[in-house]
């Protein structure tokens, strides 16, 4: 049985709908309580900051044991990683946005009526997005063939990558009230289920050699990680310094996100255009030639 497990990660490591995953089908039935009641009442209250907790309870209960990542070997570790980290954040956004809607019904009384409804659908979004299965287009089908395409592929491929994207331009578009009272949630209610992404998936990375702090900052799983927290850091930066300021943090992460890729083109064009005009020695004699390209 085990062995079978092991070969075949796919039977215990798949994706979970929301009506099986507790913590997305929790924060999707908050949501949808405080949009139709108008004033949440204590119990209320403490159930939905019960619900916005159960996220980082059970990323914390699926990490008590060091290596889960490579249970299934390292041929797959890169696609385990990646799922679990996009899925872990799927988490992260629909808590804080439900405890900002939480936040919104309690403290803004004139405007909560304006910002709780974008929220709202904006929580209920976030919870279903994973069951779009975009990763099934984006990715093979199999494990190895994701975690081959993970490593070498291209970011723009990658979910986690493409969540990171998203999170980004919906700071940027999201009015300041809003973002003000997401900002609070994310302190008040979702602080810890950092501390727990943190230590959950550092201990995973793999490198390739041994270089410390640099294997975070430069190897692929390494700016998976920073990439993916990047966006929350852009909620404090633009209620602080403006807009103007969150836009370019956002165009900055872009730019991160996307220079592997431009960079990978730019020096396969190169190649291709020394290939083009490349030297060869001379079939006899010391001599070499140019082979020229064929001009029709």
């Amino acid at each position: 049985m085990g062995q079978v497990h092991a070969s075949d990660p796919t039977r215990i490591h798949r994706h979970r709908y929301i009506v099986e995953d507790p913590a997305r089908f929790l924060c999707l039935a908050a949501a949808a309580v405080l949009l139709f009641l108008p004033q949440p009442g204590l119990l209320l209250t403490m159930a939905v900051i019960a619900a916005v907790q159960l996220g980082p309870v059970l990323m914390m209960a699926r990490s008590m044991n060091r290596g889960w990542s490579s249970r299934w070997g390292r041929t797959a570790h890169p696609s385990v990683f990646s799922s679990s980290l996009a899925m872990d954040f799927t988490q992260l956004s629909a808590g804080t946005l439900v405890g900002a809607l939480l936040l919104a019904r309690h403290f803004t009384h004139g405007e909560g009526a304006d910002i709780a409804r974008p929220l709202g659908v904006l929580a209920v979004a976030v919870a279903f997005l994973p069951d779009l299965r975009l990763c099934r287009w984006l990715l093979a089908g199999d494990p190895a063939g994701r975690s081959r395409e993970l490593r070498e592929g291209l970011c723009l491929r990658d979910p986690v990558m493409l969540a990171s994207l998203l999170a980004a331009a919906v700071v940027c578009f999201i009015d300041e009230l809003s973002l003000t009272v997401v900002f609070l949630s994310l302190l008040l209610f979702q602080f810890n289920a950092v501390l727990v992404i943190l230590d959950k998936y550092l201990p995973e990375i793999e490198v390739a050699r041994h270089r410390g702090w640099k294997a975070v900052l430069l190897e692929r799983e390494g700016r998976r990680l920073w990439l993916c927290l990047a966006p929350l850091a852009l909620i404090p930066l633009r209620v602080s310094l403006g807009d103007r300021a969150g836009i370019l943090g956002a165009c900055l992460l872009a730019a991160v996100v996307a220079a592997p890729d431009l960079l990978r083109g730019l020096a396969w064009a190169g190649r291709a255009v020394g290939n083009m005009f490349r030297v060869t020695p001379a079939p006899r004699g010391g001599g070499t030639y140019i082979v020229l390209p064929r001009i029709p």
